[in-house]
């Protein structure tokens, strides 16, 4: 069976999507063929990507607001894109609402040619709010008959699978739609006392304090400016002013500048805003802390929680987080730490106040249990097991 990855602008900056993108093309030793928006930024034909060395196929959508961003397809970029498959029998289709999806479905028009879909996120309702009347259109015109024809509609979530039956026609939905977990690396833990230091010595962090940690982009849905609001007040008594939050992530709609200008005077001193991190320098903010946050509205998988907890980290998570409501529970509460009922502040505020004073023991249990889960469920042989298997 030859398979080949089909996305859009497979691009870093692109954060979890290019990253599961990247792990079906490991898993499947399948190319990708990406449809990039506007003049390609990374020349033409065959190239290696650095990050996985896989092979990529960059097909340049075009100029004008139809073919910029894939909206619709022209027929030359089409017909290149037909000879870049012209061996697969099978494409993974990643992300909806763009011509990349129709022009896959009349491919596999002809004879033993399929196609799966990998809709990311696409179909839940939070996502469907912002630009919602085009992304409905679509859906109706284009999309239902796009999932209803797909081979395999392949969710990392439980949740997300619930959030996407509605828009799977009815048929064979609990044959053809799957839940596929993405998978998270493990990293070693015995030799990160040094760059927990180094972190903490850098960013003025005491090696004393406790340290909560957010990692993701500067989004309003991810709501760092809430976070910021929630861990002052809950840390504002002098029992509290031990605990410190650190804030990783580039730029999105929100700036490094809009974060810093929202943290009050009194707690400027135990609130670092990093910026950007990669590579070892992220892994030392991993291991330099005591605990992970995200208040984020919607995370369909949540790479950076999972990764956390793969660090060890106790979390503290807002119910937008899919992945959570199936990590383990104990006498029927969250164990690897905070799952939040709602998204208020005072909620917020409250599983802040008990991290920053609940014991050691408590917080490392709570970090192992998570740890333990992401071993066992977001193996990456797992995954490729699970992929391969659906092949």
């Amino acid at each position: 069976m030859r398979v080949c990855n089909v996305c859009l602008t497979h691009d870093p900056a692109f954060g979890g999507l290019y990253r599961s993108v990247q792990d079906f093309s490991r898993a499947l030793s399948a190319p990708i063929v990406s449809f990039d928006s506007g003049p390609l930024k990374y020349g033409e034909g065959e190239r290696l990507s650095v990050e996985e060395g896989v092979s990529v196929r960059r097909l340049c959508c075009g100029t004008g607001w139809l073919f910029r961003d894939c909206h619709v397809m022209s027929a030359a970029t089409a017909r290149q894109a037909d000879a870049a498959v012209a061996d697969a029998d099978l494409l993974v289709v990643h992300s909806l609402f763009r011509g990349h999806a129709t022009w896959a479905q009349a491919w596999a028009k002809q004879p033993g040619r399929r196609y799966w879909a990998v809709p990311h996120g696409c179909l839940d309702p939070w996502g469907l709010s912002h630009r919602g009347l085009l992304k409905r259109l679509w859906l109706e015109a284009r999309g239902r008959s796009f999932l209803a024809h797909a081979d395999r509609i392949v969710v990392s979530s439980r949740r997300s699978l619930e959030k996407s039956l509605a828009w799977i026609p009815d048929g064979r939905p609990a044959d053809r739609a799957v839940v596929v977990h993405w998978p998270v690396d493990l990293p070693r833990l015995d030799e990160g006392a040094t760059a927990r230091a180094a972190f903490r010595q850098q960013h003025g962090i005491p090696e004393a304090a406790r340290l909560l940690l957010y990692v993701g982009r500067l989004h309003a849905v991810k709501r760092p400016v809430e976070m910021v609001r929630a861990f002052c007040e809950a840390t504002a008594a002098a029992s509290q002013e031990h605990c410190h939050l650190a804030i990783v992530g580039m730029d999105g709609d929100l700036t490094e500048a809009d974060i810093r200008a929202a943290i009050p005077p009194a707690c400027r001193d135990r609130v670092h805003v990093i910026g950007p991190l990669a590579g070892a320098d992220l892994a030392a903010a991993q291991l330099a802390g005591d605990g992970f946050i995200s208040l984020s509205f919607q995370e369909n998988f949540g790479y950076a929680a999972a990764e956390a907890m793969a660090y060890g980290l106790p979390v503290i998570l807002s119910p937008g987080h899919d992945l959570a409501h199936e990590m383990p529970a104990l006498a029927g509460r969250f164990a690897s730490g905070w799952l939040l009922g709602d998204d208020a502040q005072a909620t917020a505020v409250a599983a802040i106040r008990e991290f920053a004073t609940a014991s050691d023991a408590a917080l490392a249990a709570a970090g192992a249990t998570g740890r333990s889960w992401v071993a066992e469920t977001l193996a990456f042989e797992r995954f490729r097991d699970r992929l391969t298997a659906l092949v």
